[in-house]
């Protein structure tokens, strides 16, 4: 059950409203709202038919408003979701207006009703025979799209049987069929074109795929050390150095071998005094000629020229040793690209010994001729070009690897290139799109055909049910209205239209009062809650001011009617402007009884709300609070209204603004109650005014006061909000005169407030 209404926002006359659970008491199974006219009654039952409908109202798109559920706090019920209240059913003017139609001319109908039981109908037997005509029809059309859908089908699977076979035969797959020769199609499909292969592109992959010879990893020696820009700057160094002697001996200096020769003499002769070729003394001074001659200087450069000649050597060993793989170690695919490589690499590695023999040339230069001076030109160091060769190589090397290591990967692949393409000639060989378009052509033509067929095959059960309940429900209608009006005057007869055809003494029906349109729309409503698809127990109900304002003869009936029917819903709520008919109803509430034949509820805790318009500042809202004692306690509406003076009148600054636009009616019913049953002689309540209240002047402002303000009937009136000074002083000449003109009425009405 719904246990409050949390709030109500921007939906209607209810503005920003809260439920205050301090002073409203929570929802029960049977709930009542009373209120005036225009006060928010109709809101509130708009709020729950957008449960019903599951949509908000059209005419409040930024309503929002939340429902608390009894058993579980934290469920909600609220305008982001209709779906959660799905049960609940509402009887209001917005239901009068959507569900039956009164019309002006000579004959009044509503929509009709159906129900589960009935007799057959003559007109429904020959729509039924034309339905069964039209579905064979469809039937025989489906059969046909379905035996093209089956042809078309049975023929792609004969080709995709016949190509995977190929297939299997060509590649020599054992397992390889139809079923996963499919999934290849389906991927390709859209762009089957591009995965065609050339003569040349199959067969690469042909070859791959069949190749059964897998080589072993390629060696390549690391590439000795380039250092080149080393040797040559050192070169440079060694031959542009100049060295100098004391005394040159000109002689040697001009003969490079006699140098030489003189020169490994000298370290041979050291400390002898005799020629060891010739045998003659050595002159005394030989030594000390020479070391003038081979200076310091000379002994290093000769030094530095022979390791780095030894050193260059040393290089060209090196290099002349770098040996690298040959052309049949790798795979064929490499091969081309490998040689290409060798042979440029070949030509950087001659380039580079020549230039290191042209540093070997320049340093055997330097050392002929130690004191000329000589100059040197840089080589183009090539280590670079040498190095990236090199590099390419070592890739291809890689590749080699990669692929003696990924051997059957690649032969997978090639596999898949080649199915792919076989996948690609299936599709254009077959026209398969073509096909694939036709299928869904006839697939299509299937379920427009299926579709006419359901809606057919509903449109025959609906006449059936029409066959088997129209009958029914006008007479389920009928019952219910000779319990509202008690005769058999009024009743409903099914037209040729499957409207309800309303009728008043077997001659159409005009100009039904509001109460009898009122009665016989709740007969409806109440009529469809006994449909299949509603269970009551588990149906909210919400009925809105039941009785007309301007007709309420049908009052008991009605109250007796729902009393009878909406008891035992799974939960109920009415709202009603008729004070007589919320009396009823509180009755109903107060003999209501559980299973166990205790009372629901006591008088002072009866699940009754008041509805009324309250003005904040200078806006108009609604609100919904606990009914007032006055009207909980009392049927009298005359004692409620002395009750509303009286406690405007004892405010000590007469401030209770929210009673300040209800007074001037208020007043004006009192005095309308009061003065028609002390002076019953038909006469309007003005008239009878001086027997209340003596003084003239005092009759004139009451008067004026409460006519103005109660019709409206001033423009400059109706925007004028009434003082609060005019209220209290018409309120005190009202209560003043009952107090001195019939003080036992007045104190009667004053205990009964109390």
């Amino acid at each position: 059950m719904i246990k409050r209404i949390n709030k109500i926002k921007n939906l209607g006359v209810f503005q920003d409203f809260k439920w205050d659970t301090s002073t409203i008491p929570d929802f029960s199974k049977h709930n009542l709202f009373y209120g005036w006219n225009y006060s928010g009654k109709t809101t509130i039952s708009r709020l729950f038919r957008c449960f019903e409908l599951g949509e908000k109202h059209a005419d409040y798109p930024n309503a929002e408003f939340e429902l608390e559920d009894d058993q579980n706090p934290s469920k909600k019920y609220n305008d982001k979701d209709f779906s959660t209240l799905p049960n609940i059913r509402v009887f209001n003017t917005d239901f009068i207006l959507k569900n039956l139609k009164w019309y002006s001319q000579a004959d009044e109908g509503i929509e009709p009703i159906f129900f589960s039981i009935g007799k057959e109908n003559i007109e429904l037997q020959e729509q039924l025979k034309k339905l069964q005509v039209d579905q064979k029809t469809l039937n025989d059309e489906k059969t046909k799209f379905s035996n093209k859908k089956t042809e078309l089908e049975n023929g792609l699977e004969t080709a995709f049987t016949q190509k995977a076979r190929d297939i299997k035969n060509t590649l020599s797959i054992p397992s390889y069929d139809k079923d996963k020769f499919k999934p290849s199609v389906e991927t390709i499909k859209d762009d089957s074109a591009k995965h065609l292969l050339n003569d040349t592109e199959y067969n690469k992959h042909f070859t791959a795929y069949k190749n059964t010879e897998q080589r072993s990893d390629v060696i390549l020696s690391a590439l000795p050390t380039l250092n080149f820009s080393d040797l040559q700057k050192k070169t440079k160094e060694i031959v542009e150095r100049k060295i100098t002697a004391q005394k040159i001996i000109e002689e040697l200096k001009n003969n490079e071998n006699l140098n030489k020769w003189v020169n490994e003499g000298r370290g041979l002769h050291k400390g002898k005094n005799k020629c060891t070729f010739c045998g003659n003394d050595l002159p005394s001074d030989l030594f000390q000629k020479l070391d003038q001659h081979f200076s310091t200087e000379y002994e290093q450069l000769e030094k530095d020229l022979q390791s780095l000649l030894i050193t260059i050597e040393s290089h060209k060993t090196s290099i002349s040793g770098f040996v690298l793989p040959a052309k049949g170690e790798f795979y064929k695919e490499f091969v081309t690209a490998y040689e290409k490589l060798l042979k440029e690499l070949n030509a950087h590695v001659k380039k580079y010994f020549e230039n290191i023999n042209e540093l070997s040339k320049s340093l055997k230069s330097k050392k002929a001729k130690p004191f000329d001076e000589h100059k040197f030109t840089n080589f183009l160091d090539n280590s670079d070009d040498i190095k990236s060769k090199y590099d390419e190589i070592k890739d291809i090397v890689g590749k080699h690897k990669s692929k003696t290591e990924n051997f059957e990967k690649e032969k997978n692949e090639a596999k898949e290139k080649l199915i792919t393409h076989f996948s690609a000639q299936f599709i254009q060989d077959q026209k398969y799109l073509d096909v694939l378009k036709e299928q869904k052509d006839v697939a299509e033509k299937i379920i427009v055909n299926t579709t006419g067929l359901n809606k057919i095959a509903n449109d025959i059960i609906g006449v059936e049910k029409q066959l088997s309940e129209s009958v029914k429900g006008a007479e389920k209608v009928n019952e219910y209205i000779q319990r509202f009006f008690q005769h058999d005057g009024i009743k409903i007869e099914v037209m040729e239209d499957n409207r309800f055809k309303m009728s008043r003494n077997s001659e159409p029906a005009k100009n039904l009062s509001e109460g009898e349109k009122t009665a016989i729309s709740l007969a409806y409503f109440i009529a469809g809650l006994e449909d299949k698809k509603t269970n009551l127990d588990e149906t909210i109900v919400f009925i809105d001011d039941p009785v007309s304002s301007l007709d309420c003869n049908h009052l008991f009936n009605i109250y007796a009617f729902i009393k009878s029917k909406l008891a035992n819903c799974s939960q109920l709520f009415v709202s009603t402007h008729n004070l007589e008919f919320f009396n009823l109803m509180k009755d109903f509430l107060m003999e209501t009884k559980d299973q166990s034949g205790k009372k629901l509820y006591c008088k002072k805790d009866l699940p009754c709300y008041l509805v009324q318009q309250e003005w904040n500042k200078t806006i108009k809202k609604s609100v919904i609070m606990d009914l007032p004692k006055e009207l909980k306690y009392f049927k009298s509406e005359y004692v409620y209204l002395f009750s509303v003076m009286l406690d405007f009148d004892k405010e000590k600054n007469g401030t209770d603004f929210k009673m300040l636009y209800l007074l001037p009616n208020v007043e004006r019913r009192f005095l309308e109650g009061y003065l028609g049953l002390r002076y019953p002689d038909g006469k309007p309540w003005a008239e009878k005014f001086d027997k209340l209240v003596k003084d003239e002047t005092q009759r004139n402002l009451v008067y004026k006061f409460v006519n103005e303000f109660s019709h409206n009937q001033s423009s400059t009136r109706s925007l004028k909000f009434p003082e609060a000074t005019e209220c209290k002083q018409a309120i005190d000449i009202i209560i003043e005169g009952l107090k001195n003109n019939d003080k036992d009425h007045h104190d009667a009405l004053c205990e009964s407030c109390n």
